[in-house]
């Protein structure tokens, strides 16, 4: 018998659709990128693997509705009238994928509105009000010619969309875009028939549905994104919106409920962050569905089926909207359904597979606007997401070989995982009493239960599998010769770095903290404010500790960037941490650091404990190498070099699908 019976219970959309189940896709994938030859194949596949994967309804993302004042990610121009050709032929391949596993397909139109980052001189920025952004762009308010003719481009682009072949639309009425614009109480200065009360400002976007739903008939699937709740005082609530929803019964289907505004993301929870509850928008949505007989569903860091038959059961939802969680897991709903749900991989929300944009005034993106849609969608707990080949279409291994892996980190045990997977006789040796390397400490920091997750997985997945465990037990050569392995993955993870700094011998290392080796005082100096020493710092601080980190760069958390570092940022504000940035530390002792300021000043600060997290260095493998002698090896995770789970991961699959 199913577990979450409410989850799997089908959902009549409308006259002609019905949900096979509650679970849908969140706009995802650029739907122009289909136009891109580098990129087209990637982002087809991401989706298709969430419509194999047992989702009800599968959402295409983004495709501005037209090229004068709707761009938000520069593109080369399509036209929209066509009903047949290349355009209509490729961005139809979305809904050919999706339709071939069972699943509906239906694609998202927006409107920036004044969001638009004009990127020629024939674009221009409208909205409500006449204004300049804070980031120069003048913003022309609309008059009523404008309106019709963006309502029309509307219907054009739905007329487009059901050419491909798609079985509706998604209208992004949220995340500050024109919609949220017109709709918000505080940003709508209008005067006229536009602004002021809740019906006027609800004018021109049902204008909009309104001339869909005449256009496309009663059939065609219309889908609402809105935002529940804007973040800002006196802006948009749940209540007001679900006044709006029920002014659309009979206009759209069924309305889909996200929070926030798109400059400001993570302050608002457009995006959710590690730090933000499960099922952020869960109490927008149950407001919501007061109001209206509409189906409501919501979106917002979800990545449990128990929450998800929680939220449904309640009645605070009709159907549940996953984003980045059709990344991490694209098959939660058939694991679900089977009750496999122990092997779902869950969202870290780390931001990896959309780390924010140019627009959103990240400028430490590793990447243009242009490059935008080409290099979101990896993963950092999925290894198959954004990969340059098809996964599912991989040639089986031509033989069963004996495989040694080396370390019991998370690098090590994907490789087993994939190994086994692969037909392969796997031996996995760790040289601790454990499984999970670095990932030990996620026992302890209560900001990480969602990686504790993983590392519990990948633990269990193992156990699952016909692999042999060797614990304490360290790899030398006399052990490759007795075992005589046909293949040699080395996953022999990194080491804390220890600079030559003077006195550093009387502070303690990080990690030790969390191992429970040393008893933090009250008053803490953290040593190095990367990831690591940011992370840890903000722990502890939260544990009540008086934190202070010291840091040479001119900001900590350097190698983050993008929306995780302002999550993280954000969350070290709350607990009044001291930032020493462009901070060098001369000397360290038992209880105090001495440091040189910005300004050059020198200056002592005291502390009861002194911690370092001061970077890290591969292990050796040099040995081991020579060793194996003749034997194949691969290197993979921390020991190729320092970094993230995400290489750990990916690395670890691309050495095990070689063997």
């Amino acid at each position: 018998m199913c577990k979450f019976p409410h989850l799997f219970q089908p959902l009549k959309i409308n006259n002609k659709y019905t949900y096979k189940n509650r679970i849908e896709s969140a706009p995802m994938a650029f739907g122009f990128i289909a136009l891109d030859p580098e990129a087209a194949d990637k982002s087809f596949r991401k989706l298709e693997s969430i419509a194999r994967g047992g989702d009800a309804c599968v959402a295409v993302g983004e495709i501005d509705v037209n090229f004068r004042d709707a761009v938000r990610i520069p593109l080369p121009p399509v036209d929209f009238n066509e009903t047949e050709g290349y355009a209509v032929d490729r961005v139809g391949e979305y809904a050919r994928r999706i339709h071939k596993h069972g699943a509906i397909a239906i694609c998202e139109l927006a409107h920036p509105g004044a969001e638009k980052m004009p990127f020629g001189p024939d674009e221009e920025a409208i909205g409500p009000n006449d204004e300049v952004r804070p980031n120069g762009v003048h913003v022309r308010a609309m008059d009523e010619e404008d309106m019709k003719r963006i309502a029309n481009d509307f219907v054009v682009a739905s007329k487009f969309l059901q050419a491909a072949g798609y079985d509706g639309t998604i209208i992004h009425g949220g995340h500050g875009f024109l919609f949220t614009q017109f709709l918000s109480p505080t940003y709508n200065k209008r005067t006229d028939a536009y602004g002021g009360s809740l019906e006027n400002r609800a004018r021109f976007p049902i204008m909009i549905l309104k001339a869909i739903r005449d256009a496309m008939g009663p059939d065609f699937i219309i889908e609402l994104r809105i935002t529940g709740d804007d973040g800002y005082e006196g802006g948009v609530t749940p209540e007001e919106t679900g006044m709006f929803c029920h002014m659309l019964e009979g206009i759209v289907d069924c309305v889909q409920v996200s929070a926030g505004i798109y400059y400001d993301a993570i302050a608002t929870h457009q995006f959710s962050s590690m730090f933000v509850p499960h099922g952020c928008n869960r109490t927008a949505s149950r407001i919501i569905k007061q109001y209206t007989s509409l189906p409501v569903g919501v979106v917002g860091g979800i990545n449990d089926p128990a929450q998800m038959e929680e939220i449904i059961a309640n009645g605070e939802a009709d159907y549940i909207v996953l984003g980045r969680q059709s990344l991490a897991d694209p098959d939660l709903a058939n694991k679900a359904l089977n009750g496999q749900e122990d092997s779902i991989r869950r969202c870290l929300r780390c931001f990896k597979c959309f780390p924010g944009s140019p627009e959103e005034g990240y400028t430490d993106l590793p990447f243009t606007s242009v490059e935008l849609a080409k290099v979101v969608g990896a993963c950092t707990i999925n290894p198959l997401a954004n990969l340059p080949f098809d996964p599912y279409e991989l040639p089986a291994a031509k033989e069963s070989k004996r495989v040694l892996i080396i370390g019991g980190g998370p690098a090590g045990m994907e490789a087993a995982i994939r190994a086994a997977d692969r037909g392969h006789k796997v031996t996995l040796c760790e040289k601790d009493g454990f499984l999970g390397g670095m990932l030990f400490f996620t026992d302890t920091d209560t900001d990480k239960p969602d990686l504790m997750n993983f590392k519990n997985l990948l633990i269990n997945e193992v156990s699952k599998r016909d692999i042999e465990v060797k614990l304490n037990t360290e790899v030398d050569a006399e052990f490759i010769k007795a075992m005589a392995p046909e293949h040699i993955i080395i996953a022999t993870g990194a080491l804390p770095a220890t600079p030559p700094i003077p006195g550093i011998e009387k502070a303690h290392q990080s990690l030790e903290a969390y191992r429970g080796n040393v008893q933090p005082g009250k008053r803490i100096i953290m040593v190095g404010g990367g990831l690591i020493g940011a992370e840890q710092g903000l722990f502890l601080a939260k544990s009540g500790h008086e934190v202070t980190v010291v840091e040479l760069l001119h900001r900590v958390a350097n190698e983050a960037y993008g929306m995780y570092r302002e999550a993280l940022v954000r969350e070290i504000a709350k607990e009044n941490m001291t930032l020493l940035e462009n901070t060098r530390c001369l000397e360290i002792g038992e209880n105090f650091v001495r440091v040189a300021l910005p300004s050059g000043e020198e200056k002592t600060l005291e502390a009861d404990t002194v911690l370092y997290a001061l970077g890290m260095k591969s292990r050796s493998v040099e040995a081991l190498k020579a060793a194996a002698g003749d034997i194949p090896v691969d290197v993979i995770g921390d020991a190729i070099s320092p970094s993230k789970v995400d290489q750990a991961t990916r690395s670890a699959y691309l050495a095990a699908i070689e063997i």
